[in-house]
């Protein structure tokens, strides 16, 4: 099978080539950088040249793949952004049909879910309040761009929870700031007792891979989280055991008008960019509990990285060893 995969080089996305050079496809690179990255030399991928700020030569780079792979994204840092991010999406659903393509995954956000009005949530959930920020707004607009095209294509959009494990060059962050200030406090809304829904980097991939291969389960939205009912504490807590260290969370009020720094940081090691926090309050202070079982059932996926504390310990060892983040 000849793949197209969008953010390959990126966090999720290299996860994901490497398991599609495992298993003997050919995959194709959208990248700026033209060399070849050094994990995959002398495997079936091939570099592509192209920019997402530039969708003509997005869509150019579809032609002749089987299978779109789109996770990467313009710094969804501005309302700006987002729209650009839309309309690329809006522009490669357009061309799949000419290009040859016969699906199309695309990587949402649970996020767009919202906050569920029951627990646990399934894809059938309604939500009992909608987040209002530019990245969740992009994203829901994606979906549904990608549902309403009139082009036979499949889809299959997949909304990951909060996503953890080596490789992003944003995590690292994240944790040298839990090692250095876990003991002396860090701030969290509804000290951080809020069950989360997170799921590791490979477990991700794998669940895109077989959104990919799958031929007889098509056009379908999945929620991919660990199914587990853990916390942000439950997390931190991980962290700290992983680097010898006590993790002290600081209550805040979940009306606190002003937001600490240190928070802010903290959760932008999950999306890349510092997010508005007004927006994501709710988001953090509640119980957002989401089953995995539609995934489990349709995709015959289930989470392997089950054991927190091992997961969390694998994932500081890797940025241990690599002070920067390039493949």
């Amino acid at each position: 099978m000849k793949v197209l995969v969008t953010g390959g080089t990126g966090f999720i996305g290299s996860h994901l080539v490497d398991l599609l050079v495992e298993n003997g496809h050919e995959v194709r690179l959208l990248s700026r950088k033209a060399e070849m990255p050094g994990r995959w030399k002398g495997k079936c991928v091939k570099v592509l040249p192209g920019d997402l700020r530039h969708p003509e030569t997005v869509v150019d780079a579809m032609t002749g793949a089987d299978v779109v792979f789109h996770i990467g994204e313009i710094k969804n840092t501005t309302n700006a952004r987002a729209k650009q991010n839309a309309e690329l999406v809006r522009k490669m659903v357009a061309g799949l049909g000419n290009a040859g393509v016969r699906r199309f995954v695309f990587v949402s956000s649970l996020t767009v879910a919202g906050i569920p009005s029951a627990s646990p949530a399934d894809e059938r959930t309604g939500p009992a309040f909608k987040l209002n920020d530019q990245y969740t707004a992009y994203k829901a607009a994606a979906e549904e761009i990608i549902r309403s095209a009139p082009s036979p294509v499949e889809h299959m959009i997949l909304r990951p929870g909060i996503v953890y494990g080596p490789g992003s060059r944003y995590l690292g962050s994240m944790l040298r700031l839990v090692k250095q200030a876990g003991p002396i406090g860090i701030p969290f809304f509804n000290s951080g007792r809020s069950i989360a829904p997170f799921i590791h980097v490979t477990d991700l991939a794998r669940a895109l891979y077989l959104a990919g291969v799958k031929a007889e389960v098509k056009n379908e939205t999945f929620n991919i989280t660990d199914g587990m009912d853990r916390t942000w504490q439950d997390f931190l807590f991980a962290i700290g055991r992983a680097y010898g260290r006590s993790v002290r969370i600081l209550p805040l009020p979940a009306l606190l008008f002003r937001v600490p720094a240190v928070f802010v940081d903290l959760f932008a090691g999950f999306l890349g960019f510092a997010p508005d926090m007004g927006h994501y309050i709710d988001y953090l202070s509640r119980n957002i509990y989401f089953g995995n079982n539609k995934a489990r059932t349709l995709l015959d996926w289930e989470p392997q990285m089950t054991d927190l504390d091992a997961a969390v310990r694998k994932m500081t060892e890797w940025y241990a060893g690599n002070k920067k983040t390039d493949i």
